[in-house]
């Protein structure tokens, strides 16, 4: 027997135990290529530019994710053996490669940057590289014949499959995937916002008759507190106006590289893949694989010595942390009239508002417990969903789809022109 075991900040430790199936398989899939360039993923894209240790990576996260599907696994497969046993080592899988589609700036920013007003596709991505990734294809196959199929329906939330399957990893509430970054991000920024009891809520998750995962009642505190603890990583962390500022400079430097075309000075074939790129779909997974935060960096260091002035200084702002200020918008009826009034300002301070004006709206942090709010079985033994079960987490939901802040992102002397001090 021989047991691996990762130092962790959100747990003492976790391990996995190679005579264990489900625990072999996640140690078989760490070893892969394409789970090793997780390493070179930022978790928190521009975070570190405001919390100085959140430099932590995908990889970790992912690693932490398959440890709390196991962890929770196995709580179930006391009471609910026979459901768990068929489905444990696909879902064993998934988590540890739910997040393999990826890519560089920052995960979920690079999709804002390559790709604006468009959907991230990570999921997709992920699921191209599992099907068509030889080494992945032949740890899965070798387990099972059916692996591959199962971790593929469990990633896409195949209507096949009974839903705890994929609700572990993306339901509603709490899941595998939530419960780690929260705690995580919140402990490599150095905050304890995200912090929970988790514990709390594996013990009592339950597999309805139904086929759903729900939480028992008397955890109803547990599950409080974990939703407070996510709605105050968004407003604190996530949705940080300099951190929605940061990632427009990525957004910035991407469209200027592509504006200039034949004229760019330097950019390796990969990212030439990238910036002709109209979708994620339209970059082979083998340019996928080198896109990283070190390459990212790379291009960002040889751009700040470009001829192109635009370029050299938005690529110099990112690196050197001159990042662009933002404006909060008051009401967004007065947006049109401010944005008019900051694109006057930009030209006046000598900016094209092309690449130095943006607005920035948060999302709703909670916009997919609507569709799938996760079930509650009270104790008499009715089922309800969690916004019904508890008045508290309904209102949490109803004010992140109702408070919703915008800013306008610009240089700083554009903001002083602009007479706006927030």
């Amino acid at each position: 027997m021989s047991t691996i075991t990762f130092a962790d900040v959100a747990h003492p430790s976790l391990s996995f135990s190679s005579d264990r199936e489900p625990h072999a398989l996640v140690l078989a899939l760490i070893d892969t290529p394409w789970v090793q360039r997780l390493r070179d993923i930022s978790q928190t894209a521009n975070a570190r530019l405001v919390y100085m240790f959140s430099e932590h990576s995908r990889f970790g996260h992912s690693v932490g994710v398959a440890h709390l599907a196991d962890l929770l696994m196995e709580k179930l497969s006391h009471n609910f053996p026979e459901q768990v046993q068929r489905y444990r080592n696909a879902v064993s899988a998934a988590a540890m490669l739910h997040d393999i589609g990826h890519l560089a700036p920052g995960s979920h920013t690079a999709f804002k940057a390559w790709f604006p007003g468009k959907p991230d596709l990570h999921e997709e991505l992920s699921a191209r590289v599992i099907s068509d990734d030889h080494t992945i294809q032949s740890i899965l196959c070798k387990n099972s014949p059916d692996l591959s199929a199962q971790v593929l329906a469990i990633l896409s939330e195949d209507a096949m499959l009974p839903a705890w399957t994929w609700q572990i990893l993306s339901g509603g509430g709490w899941n595998v995937d939530r419960g780690n970054w929260c705690i995580v991000d919140s402990v490599m920024s150095g905050v304890s916002y995200g912090k929970y009891n988790i514990p709390a809520l594996t013990d009592s998750i339950v597999i309805t008759d139904d086929g759903h995962l729900a939480l028992q009642e008397n955890r109803l505190d547990a599950m409080m507190h974990f939703a407070v603890s996510r709605q105050a990583m968004y407003r604190q962390i996530y949705q940080h106006r300099v951190i929605q500022a940061a990632e427009m400079l990525n957004r910035a430097i991407v469209q200027r590289a592509r504006d200039l075309g034949s004229a760019l000075e330097f950019a390796d074939p990969y990212m030439r893949q990238a910036l002709d790129a109209a979708s994620a779909h339209d970059i082979p997974l083998t340019s996928i694989f080198m896109m990283r935060e070190s390459w990212w960096r790379y291009h960002l260091l040889r751009w700040m010595q470009a001829k192109d002035p635009i370029l050299a200084d938005l690529s110099t702002r990112l690196i050197n942390r001159r990042l662009l200020k933002t404006v909060r918008v008051p009401e967004q009826e007065a947006l049109a009239g401010l944005q008019s009034e900051a694109h006057q300002a930009l030209q006046k301070a000598g900016y094209d508002p092309t690449y130095y004006l943006y607005t920035v709206t948060t999302s709703d942090m909670h916009a997919s417990d609507y569709a799938q709010s996760m079930q509650v079985v009270l104790d008499d033994g009715r089922i309800k969903s969690l916004i019904e079960a508890d008045p508290l987490f309904g209102s949490l939901v109803r004010e992140s789809k109702n408070v919703q802040r915008t800013w306008l992102v610009m240089p700083e002397e554009a903001k002083r022109l602009l007479g706006r001090q927030r």
